[in-house]
């Protein structure tokens, strides 16, 4: 069937109409549609910007924060002991420059007298005053007599002048040096100032952090998982060491640790168990959480001790425990030490028992200044209660 030719021609135009119509129709709408379009797209931005904010927020490693901060507010309160002590040693060498100083000034006032004096001597004496003392001279003998007094008082006259060019040289250098010194001291006071305002703004930070901790419990939940992966780390390390012997200290000699009870080793502080081993339930969130170790209260600077002879087996910061000490006793008997402000041995020190090993700190600590201590045998954890003698 064909169609007819002008029902074709019809049928075109009527298309090109209606193309044309709805062109003309959508000429006001590109404008408004990209302005929607672009909209809708920022609007998926920030909704994509919160989604990785909250991401972020979930992801974070509080123990790596609270390690981070740590360290930094131990290197900034290092630097801010060694300015404060290269500031005293500025403000007493300029007391003494200052006192030396005054004792120059007195010197160079009592040589400007004695050359004042010599001035006006010579001025009222005239210009001709050697010459008549030499050619009045009743004799030959007088004459070379004055003409030698004469000598020794010019003499006297130049090392006169001579000191008192010398006292203002050495006053103009050491004014010149008591001002460096007062300009050290000003810089000085400045850094001290700068890194307490630093440490003070990084304890507020670690404080938001520990807050945090103790009323938010994702976050509680979230620091506990870590805990248990750093712990889970560190002894692998350790067992890892020990068993494929890739460390280059000495092993311990071979030898059996005491069975449980046998023996009783002296407390590394002294101090209140804060909390104990084993299984317990938080009062706050109701999580129920296996503690491998215990807290013992203590003083931040109190003296930590070993409870054996042994040898360190690590001693640096570990993520969770802060600055931590770990020490060999037997084969597979192992006594650490966490929180510590400071650590006193490196690995592979020999330790006797008794010997001080480090002070007690917070670093790595949710809850301030205290001693974290745990017993390990062949990697297991043990109830350091029954390790330690009773109190």
């Amino acid at each position: 069937m064909t169609i007819p030719r002008f029902s074709m021609i019809f049928f075109l135009v009527a298309l090109g109409l209606m193309q044309g119509s709805s062109l003309v129709s959508g000429a006001e709408d590109p404008a408004e549609s990209r302005k929607q379009e672009l909209q809708r797209i920022q609007r998926q931005m920030e909704e994509k910007k919160l989604e990785l904010k909250r991401a972020g927020r979930r992801e974070r490693s509080v123990l790596a924060e609270l390690e981070k901060l740590e360290q930094s507010m131990q290197q900034g309160t290092l630097e801010l002991a060694d300015n404060r002590a290269r500031l005293r040693e500025a403000e007493d060498a300029l007391r003494e420059m200052e006192k030396s100083s005054g004792e120059m000034s007195r010197e160079l006032d009592a040589l400007r007298r004695s050359y004042g004096q010599r001035v006006r001597a010579l001025y009222k004496m005239g210009r001709s005053s050697y010459a008549v003392a030499i050619l009045t001279s009743e004799s030959f003998y007088t004459a070379l007599k004055r003409l030698k007094y004469l000598g020794v008082i010019a003499d006297r006259d130049r090392v006169v002048i001579s000191q008192y060019g010398m006292a203002l040289d050495r006053l103009s250098a050491l004014q010149a040096e008591t001002a460096g010194r007062k300009e050290e001291i000003t810089r000085r006071k400045l850094a001290v100032e700068a890194q307490k305002a630093g440490l003070i703004s990084r304890r507020r930070e670690k404080a938001g952090i520990l807050n945090s901790v103790r009323s938010e419990k994702s976050v509680y939940e979230q620091t506990l998982r870590e805990l248990e992966e750093s712990s889970a780390s560190l002894w692998a390390m350790i067992n890892k060491e020990e068993a494929e012997g890739r460390t280059a200290r000495k092993q311990p000699k071979e030898r059996d640790a005491p069975a449980v009870g046998t023996v009783r080793f002296p407390w590394p502080v002294a101090g209140q168990v804060l909390t104990r081993f084993g299984m317990q339930r938080h009062p706050q969130f109701k999580t129920m959480i296996f503690r491998r170790g215990i807290e013992i209260g203590a003083r931040a600077g109190d003296t930590v001790r070993a409870i054996n002879d042994g040898q360190v087996a690590f001693a640096d910061w570990y993520k969770g425990y802060g600055k931590l000490l770990i020490v060999e006793h037997a084969t597979g008997l192992y006594s650490l030490y966490g929180n510590l402000e400071q650590i006193a041995l490196a690995k592979g020190d020999r330790v006797s028992k008794g010997q001080a090993v480090g002070l007690v700190g917070d670093t790595g600590s949710l809850k301030g200044p205290k001693l974290y201590f745990e017993i390990r045998y062949k990697g297991e954890a043990q109830d350091p209660l029954a390790w330690l003698t009773k109190q």
